[in-house]
């Protein structure tokens, strides 16, 4: 019984170590959360990093709305471990050529929210998830690349604020959805005021007629009148006729 007993408190040991070496970006005693003095360095050389470039390619969005999850394999250490993560992506109404980005993380770490990023038009991108509960609480994760919107997949890399840093090796989506925009809506349409200032063009309206329609008949111009001289013969009297005159017998 003492043998087994014995075998027993070995595997425990085995798992436990095991266990400690796949806790992935939070672990070491030399790798305290907190402890990378470069990792906010890090993120504000991302924030500033220049995503949109002056092409119709970057500067009009294909979709509106963009999410799916993810199945995600990074190197650690040598090792190369898995997770998923839940991602949204909207047009962002503050930052022009850019989208707003949020989601969850779950990998060897436990499960963490994207609290900050950015995603460009043409899919380079940035964002920093941070684990919010339990023993690796306060863990960030910077993580840097491109998506390609095509094949719905993410190169890049990441790094910890231990200190730790790797490269992913597989950030494949499934599930996708996307909300397109119409044409309308992608030609940047004008605000009211700049409606409001332009000149309103005159229209001026025109009658077509249909061929074999018969055409409105021709009004004659009236010619102005002109007087006409009436010759007016002269009132004559006509004379009385003579009176008879009277005969008288003689006796």
């Amino acid at each position: 019984m003492s043998g087994w007993l014995i075998i027993a408190i070995v595997v425990m040991v085995i798992v436990g170590v095991s266990i400690c070496i796949c806790r992935s970006k939070s672990s070491g005693s030399a790798n305290r959360i907190g402890s990378d003095a470069g990792f906010d360095e890090a993120v504000s050389a991302a924030r500033r990093r220049p995503q949109v470039v002056n092409s119709a390619a970057t500067t009009t969005p294909s979709f509106e709305n963009y999410a799916g999850d993810f199945e995600v394999k990074y190197n650690d250490r040598g090792q190369v471990m898995s997770g998923y993560a839940k991602i949204r992506l909207k047009k962002s109404d503050t930052v022009c050529g850019t989208y707003a980005i949020e989601g969850e993380c779950s990998d060897a770490d436990g499960t963490a929210k994207i609290i900050d990023g950015s995603v460009a038009y043409s899919g380079e991108g940035w964002w920093v998830e941070e684990t919010l509960s339990g023993t690796d609480r306060g863990l960030k994760v910077l993580t840097q690349g491109r998506f390609d919107f095509a094949t719905n997949a993410f190169t890049g890399n990441w790094r910890a604020n231990p200190g730790v840093m790797g490269n992913y090796t597989e950030f494949r989506g499934k599930n996708i959805s996307k909300t397109f925009i119409s044409a309308t809506m992608a030609s940047n349409p004008q605000t009211l005021e700049q409606q409001l200032a332009e000149d309103i063009p005159t229209v001026v309206a025109t009658v077509e007629t249909q061929p074999g329609a018969p055409s409105a008949p021709t009004v004659q111009a009236v010619p102005a009148a002109t007087s006409v001289a009436i010759p007016i013969a002269s009132a004559t009297t006509p004379s009385a006729p003579p009176e008879p005159e009277l005969y008288i017998p003689r006796v």
